[in-house]
């Protein structure tokens, strides 16, 4: 009986998967070699790591990118809400011109507003650095956050909040018992992913940084233009981790049915309660 080969479909499958991972397990691989010059495998250290945890301009670029992060995603987060909460008694033409208003922040190109927002800042002679970084990041941070908690809205029908309000409750009540709590899981799964996309980016930090601002992928860019170095690929391979822990626990959040954060995205029975 004559072996059976692959179908052309899984061999282009298994093409574009290993084109997709094998560079990063080698950067992996690499973050752990040995050899300085990368040419051959030495050995496995964690020496290089330590070297990128004790480089000085290395902590201080990734303080500034958490810093930076922490404060597009509060503000992303705030923006959300409250686009949300306007969205729900919004007519439908108004509600058209916000989906097109957030989806075009994701589907155009960064460098397109991250370019706009350079010759906006520059036209008003605002200067560049840390906070212009954060309402850059805010840009497409907010789309991501606002896609998320609208799905969560989708799937509150109100009855509770007419209740409370009924009963005699303020709408900042209402707001503070009963929306806020029924939103959370989704703003926490939201400030995750957000959290993710300012850490990695690298396009709009470039743009509006600076000379006053660097963060840490903007850092490993200017490194790489030399020579790429084990102490780069330690870099790398710790955002890596970084981006993948953030990604596992908000898809935790997402599928947990106990917290009540099963139906976020309305993936559980129970979305709508």
């Amino acid at each position: 009986m004559s072996r059976r080969l692959p179908k052309p479909r899984v061999i282009f499958t298994a093409l574009v998967l290993i084109c997709l991972y094998a560079p990063i397990l080698l950067v992996l691989v690499f973050s752990v070699n040995k050899d300085p010059q990368l040419l051959r495998w030495e050995g496995f250290t964690l020496d290089w790591y330590r070297e990128a945890f004790h480089d000085e301009a290395v902590r201080r670029n990734f303080g500034i990118s958490v810093q930076v992060a922490i404060a597009s995603t509060a503000i992303s987060l705030v923006l959300a809400i409250t686009g949300g909460l306007w969205y729900r008694h919004a007519t439908g033409r108004a509600r058209a011109w916000f989906d097109a208003m957030t989806y075009s922040r994701i589907v155009l190109p960064e460098v397109v507003f991250a370019l706009g927002l350079f010759a906006l800042f520059d036209a008003l002679d605002v200067g560049l650095g840390v906070g212009a970084i954060i309402l850059g990041h805010v840009v497409f941070c907010s789309a991501y956050a606002t896609i998320i908690l609208q799905a969560r809205f989708s799937t509150m029908s109100g009855t509770m909040e007419e209740a409370a309000a009924d009963l005699g409750a303020n709408r900042w009540r209402v707001f503070r018992r009963i929306t806020l709590p029924l939103l959370m899981p989704a703003i926490v799964v939201a400030g995750l992913l957000c959290l993710t996309f300012s850490l990695d980016d690298v396009i709009t930090s470039q743009f509006l940084g600076g000379t006053d601002a660097q963060t840490l992928p903007v850092l490993v860019l200017g490194k790489i233009r030399q020579r790429v170095t084990p102490e780069v690929n330690a870099i790398g391979s710790g955002l890596m981790f970084i981006t993948l822990l953030t990604f596992l626990v908000a898809g935790l959040i997402t599928l947990l049915r106990p917290t009540g954060a099963g139906g976020v995205l309305g993936l559980g029975r129970k979305g709508a309660e």
